[in-house]
């Protein structure tokens, strides 16, 4: 009742905003049609920024008529606003490159006027654009050089608004802590300005922090606040960010109707906004919750539907690679196999275009040409530097042969200077124009870095958006609580995207299913595989109700070999590793059945191990071998450890060897007697300590459970 109220009055609050703005908007027209200039500038600026919200050209063509009424009245005050406000204008166009020229140009002439408001905010907007470049020391740099022109001029808001940008390159950098003590220095100084509305980006800030840290109920309070001061100032692009953040966070937590309701208020908001990236966003979401969360093949197919019309019109390849991989997986899920084989190619195809070498390629061979060009250009310079020094020569031994007739020899010498005159001319002149075209390339090849480094930028955000996406796949810690209240889980990715996966489920007949899985590869094709494993299961055990863990196993395989098209040993041999328990709560028995894998017991200091079957999920030699399953009494005070191979084949230590499985059972059976929490703390500093400056070999995963 309570969210209920809060966004009835967030909306109501919304509305009348807008409405005001549009007032706003229709009494500054008027005005600026009657005023005199110094009104005019004012009106124009202010025009500016309202229509960058809807209406960007709008906002441009009011910064050009700043300049313009700078221009006319030789006032570099408004020049300076007007190369601001038409820097912001390519900013929001996604033009960077463009907007740059047009901030730098505004601190420069601010500076020179001394109007340190525009100066600032200029510095400010740089910082931005370095930011997303990932040039993070530029980006302080110009936050520095910012935060101390406000100083001067006593702004507060405007000192607060710096401190909350210099945080935020903090938070890129996963620097929390300094992020957290420039933010609370933004806040503190906004609150004695006494305003309202001004603390959205804080609080919104604060929420992504605690979200990163898996304090979820924390960031959302703080993303609820947020939305509180959007609210209070009629920001919407900043509304619909937190109800996005919010969808992942509830996600997260397997709060999937809480998921739903923030995900329909950021549709609405995009509809009313006329946002085709943030309909794309909602859209996607939806699917996946239809897709994995709340099984309904016919409500995924409409959004995907939908998300390919959207597409239509964005039609950018990151876009595509997402449109294409959510149409593989509902093919795999739902659909047709093949049609599922023909996106998954096509995802693969733009995903290897995004990454591939070949812009570094090019860029390569761009700078061999510029370096080739730049030696035979000074060649052919000393060439002709010689040959004027030649020509010199021969016009000295022409006048000292012709001295008597002086008449005669001064003539021909002019005639001479004249030719030679006319040559080294022209000489120059192809010099020129060669430096020009070697600036011209040299420039070319500056501009694909800057393309290669954006490229690369997006593609690790795209990346870590799909990280944040398995996160809230896996099996939440309400589920394994039920399971047993005294447990922990390792999951340590080699990469962002990992490629094992934990699943689990308690059924209501006292029974819980619960596994462990190592599919093959990592990053993010081991990641795609993992939300193929973790489908199934959701199919097999909470559809189907399967409780049997040698029946689970085989029904899954037979579902990744259909899935994957592997008829045969010459096939590709795609698939996982897994360890996968039953638990009869009511007789305490664990039925164990594994691939590869093993199950660890721990009873009374003495450990036990249960092996699996030494077959893979997934296409294998004897592909008519059934799993077998182990029964397995359990006492109080047990406990039960899944692990992948990612522990024991790490290598390090002093010879730079693998752990090994005898090490890790050794270890298991010391700390076996500990808390939950001091387990997880000594395997990650045991792991740490072996792998030293070693890289990571594979994902790590391993899960313990105390028997209570």
């Amino acid at each position: 009742m309570m969210r209920l109220f809060f966004t009835v009055i967030f909306f109501l609050l919304l509305n009348a905003l807008f409405s005001q703005n549009r007032r706003k908007v229709d009494s500054l027209i008027k005005l600026s049609k009657t005023a005199h200039d110094t009104i005019k500038v004012k009106c124009y600026n202010s025009l500016s920024t309202l229509y960058q919200d809807n209406n960007n050209q709008k906002a441009k063509e009011y910064a050009l008529k700043i300049i313009e009424l700078g221009v006319k009245n030789n006032s570099e005050k408004y020049i300076a606003i007007g190369n601001l406000k038409v820097g912001a204008y390519y900013y929001l166009e996604n033009t960077p490159d463009s907007a740059e020229v047009y901030f730098k140009r505004a601190a420069a002439i601010a500076k020179t006027v001394n109007d340190p408001k525009t100066e600032g905010d200029a510095h400010q907007n740089l910082a931005l654009i370095y930011s997303e470049r990932a040039d993070f020391k530029n980006a302080i740099n110009e936050l520095i050089i910012a935060q101390k022109i406000q100083e001067r001029s006593k702004n507060d808001i405007s000192n607060a608004n710096i401190k909350n940008s210099i945080a935020l390159i903090y938070i890129k950098q996963k620097n929390y802590v300094q992020a957290e003590n420039y933010l609370q220095q933004s806040i503190a100084l906004i609150d004695t300005t006494k305003e309202k509305g001004l603390l959205g980006y804080q609080f919104l800030n604060l929420g992504i922090i605690n979200e990163d840290r898996s304090q979820f109920q924390l960031a959302s309070k703080y993303y609820k606040k947020a939305l509180n001061e959007f609210a209070q100032s009629g920001n919407l692009s900043g509304a619909s960010n937190c109800y996005n953040n919010l969808y992942l966070c509830y996600l997260s937590q397997g709060k999937v109707d809480s998921a739903i309701y923030f995900n329909n208020q950021l549709k609405r908001n995009a509809k009313n906004r006329n946002e085709l990236k943030n309909e794309f966003l909602c859209n996607l979401n939806f699917n996946i919750i239809y897709q994995r969360f709340k099984p309904n093949p016919a409500l995924a197919k409409s959004y995907l539907d939908t998300i390919q019309q959207l597409f239509s019109v964005l039609k950018t390849p990151e876009y595509e690679a997402v449109l294409y991989q959510e149409k593989a997986t509902y093919n795999f899920c739902y659909g047709n196999k093949d049609t599922g084989y023909y996106y998954l190619d096509k995802f693969l195809s733009i995903k290897d275009s995004l990454t591939s070498s070949e812009n570094a390629m090019i860029t390569g061979e761009l700078q061999t040409k510029y370096e080739s060009e730049k030696k035979d250009l000074q060649i052919k310079q000393t060439n002709s530097e010689l040959d004027l020094e030649e020509e010199k020569n021969k016009r000295k031994t022409i006048i000292i042969w012709l001295g008597t007739a002086a008449f005669v020899g001064t003539l021909f010498f002019l005639i001479i200077a004249f030719v030679n005159y006319r040559k080294a001319k022209k000489a120059n002149l192809i010099i020129q124009n060669q430096n020009l075209v070697l600036e011209l390339q040299k420039q070319e090849v500056e501009n694909q870095k800057n393309i290669i480094e954006e490229k690369q930028s997006e593609i690790i955000s795209s990346i870590n958006y799909a990280q944040r996406i398995q996160s809230a796949v896996l099996t939440g810690e309400e589920v394994w609580n039920k399971i047993s209240k005294e447990h922990f889980i390792v999951f340590q990715p080699r990469d962002i995207v990992s490629g094992d996966f934990y699943w689990a489920h308690v059924l209501s007949n006292g029974r819980a299913v619960f596994a462990l899985a190592d599919c093959t590869g990592h990053g993010v094709p081991g990641g795609f595989m993992s939300m193929l494993g973790n489908s199934f299961l959701n199919e097999l055990v909470v559809e189907n109700k399967l409780f049997k863990a040698d029946e689970i196993l085989n029904r899954l395989r037979d579902k990744v070999i259909a899935a994957l098209f592997q008829k045969g040993q010459t096939q590709q041999k795609d698939g996982m590793d897994m360890v996968l328990c039953v638990w009869n709560k009511m007789d305490n028995s664990l039925e164990f059945a594994g691939a590869n894998n093993a199950l660890y017991l721990v009873r009374n200091k003495q450990i036990t191990e249960y092996k699996g079957d030494k077959m893979p999920i997934g296409s294998y030699l004897e592909e008519n071998k059934k799993f077998t399953s182990q029964k397995i009494i359990l006492e109080t005070n047990d406990v039960i450890y899944l692990s992948t191979d990612g522990f024991a084949d790490q290598f390090g230590g002093e010879k730079g060897k693998k752990f090994k499985y005898k090490q890790l059972e050794e270890l298991l059976t010391e700390i076996s007697d500990l808390s939950p929490e001091e387990q997880k703390q000594k395997l990650s500093n045991s792991f740490v300590n072996w792998k030293k400056e070693y890289e990571q070999t594979d994902d790590v995963s391993l899960i313990g459970i105390k028997v209570v």
